[in-house]
């Protein structure tokens, strides 16, 4: 038997006695496509409780011994970047008249299949690990997507950018670095909602989702060389201590300051607070804006738990950790590669190395079913059994709290996808809301990405 033969026979060995030994657990859920998110959990899952946490509480989380997810853990490369390395794993999805079921497992059983994200297109081969950003994209200083703590998300630059921002790290014999992709979402998605067994994903954490994005929060005292802005009691009092702000002369310009944090509110007079921040002294005039931005990274090192928020999981002012990846939804949007869409018809792309904006032809591949054409809170899904990967709202007409609980936004022409929300869009956000109402040339200071570096 020649080498390869017998790599190949010992992995099929060594999975057949994991099945018929029942140490292959498949955890899952089930969905009746009814209006109630709440899952049914299957298979391994059964039984298992997931709680999250606050700050330095402790609490139970079955799923932290379970596989899969007692492999999830933290990685830095020699840039310096910070990883939550997820172990490879198969996914099966079924979908029908009144049913869904998504199940995972370490081993490929009959109907599974391995997400692209685990596999080596230039070798052919599967990879056992993808590493995803802990943090939120931010930039170096020669140019290149990090993911590393105490930076603030790196914001008001194209899905191209940051495309070629996060390929800049593929130099000197360094491979495997993009930016958050289909594939990527498609395995948190499924790590997610098995592990709580709801749709409905601001239920379990609200994320940073009700912060304030307002052109009428304007400063009413004029300082010079300051730290600090003098607003208003009421638009004070929508601002939390260690909140990102930034300043600007128009809503989300950044003009003044970009990426400060807020160290205390006190009062100023009768009428009027100081919200101070950290960083260089600024001057500010009667009127300039002062607003919330992405969260700075690196909270979640105050969080004890697997996953879990800082101060509250549910009062929206808050950004939360999901087993090492902070702010999985919320804060700020997030650019998914591999997916463009054209008069509501999504293309997809297996392959990160042929990633392009605009393309709706070879390498991508288009999906059997159409994107719905309305905003709104869907109530289902498309579901291509040859791309199971990529799940698109076909129909809207939900809520907050009922069927998928998360926004969609859609436009005609030709557009980019983007997931999670942001600070100030409340319960719209969450893992399933997705933006597909961008085009490639589009850059918001509500918008950012994360970076993903593929094994190597």
């Amino acid at each position: 038997m020649d080498a390869v033969s017998y790599v190949l026979s010992k992995k099929y060995t060594d999975e057949q006695i994991a099945i018929s030994s029942g140490k292959g657990d498949i955890y899952g859920i089930y969905w009746d496509k009814g209006s109630s998110p709440t899952l049914t959990r299957t298979g391994d899952a059964i039984g298992k409780i997931a709680n999250v946490g606050t700050d330095g509480q402790f609490v139970q989380n079955d799923f932290d011994k379970a596989q899969i997810y007692r492999e999830i853990g933290q990685v830095t490369d020699d840039y310096g970047n910070v990883f939550t390395r997820i172990p490879k794993f198969y996914i099966r999805k079924k979908s029908g008249p009144g049913f869904y079921s998504k199940e995972i497992s370490k081993f490929k059983y009959p109907g599974f299949y391995l997400p692209w994200c685990f596999w080596d297109f230039v070798n052919s081969k599967e990879l056992e690990y993808v590493d995803i950003g802990s943090y939120k994209a931010s930039l170096s200083g020669d140019g290149k997507l990090e993911s590393k703590p105490d930076k603030y998300p790196l914001v008001i630059k194209t899905i191209v950018d940051m495309r070629n921002y996060a390929r800049a790290n593929n130099v000197d014999g360094r491979k495997g670095y993009q930016q958050l992709d289909i594939h990527a979402v498609d395995i948190l998605h499924a790590l997610f909602h098995i592990e709580f067994a709801t749709l409905n994903s601001q239920a379990v954490m609200a994320g940073f989702t009700s912060g304030q994005y307002n052109a009428a929060h304007t400063a009413t005292i004029a300082e010079s060389n300051a730290n600090r802005i003098i607003v208003a009691n009421a638009t004070a009092d929508q601002y939390k201590v260690g909140q990102a702000i930034s300043l600007g002369t128009s809503l989300g310009g950044n003009q003044i300051a970009y990426g400060r944090t807020i160290t205390g509110i006190t009062v100023y007079d009768t009428n009027n607070k100081a919200i101070a921040f950290d960083g260089a002294p600024v001057n500010i005039a009667v009127g300039n804006i002062v607003y919330n931005t992405g969260w700075k990274n690196g909270f979640s090192r105050n969080i004890a738990a697997s996953s879990g928020s800082i101060v509250s999981n549910t009062d929206g002012k808050y950004p939360f950790v999901y087993r090492g990846i902070e702010s999985l939804y919320g804060d700020v949007w997030q650019f998914v590669d591999g997916v463009n869409v054209n008069e509501f018809q999504t293309w997809i792309c297996k392959n990160a190395a042929q990633y392009a904006s605009n393309v709706f032809t070879s390498p991508y591949e288009k999906l059997g079913y159409i994107n719905a054409n309305a905003n709104g809170y869907p109530t289902a899904l498309g579901f291509d059994p040859n791309y199971p990967f990529a799940q698109f709202p076909t129909a809207v007409g939900g809520g907050a709290s009922t069927y998928y609980s998360d926004y969609y936004w859609q436009a005609t022409g030709q557009r980019i996808a983007h997931v999670g929300g942001y600070w100030s869009n409340g319960a719209t956000d969450g893992v399933w809301c997705w933006g597909l109402h961008y085009s490639s040339s589009d850059a918001s200071v509500v918008i950012g990405g994360r970076l993903l570096k593929k094994a190597s």
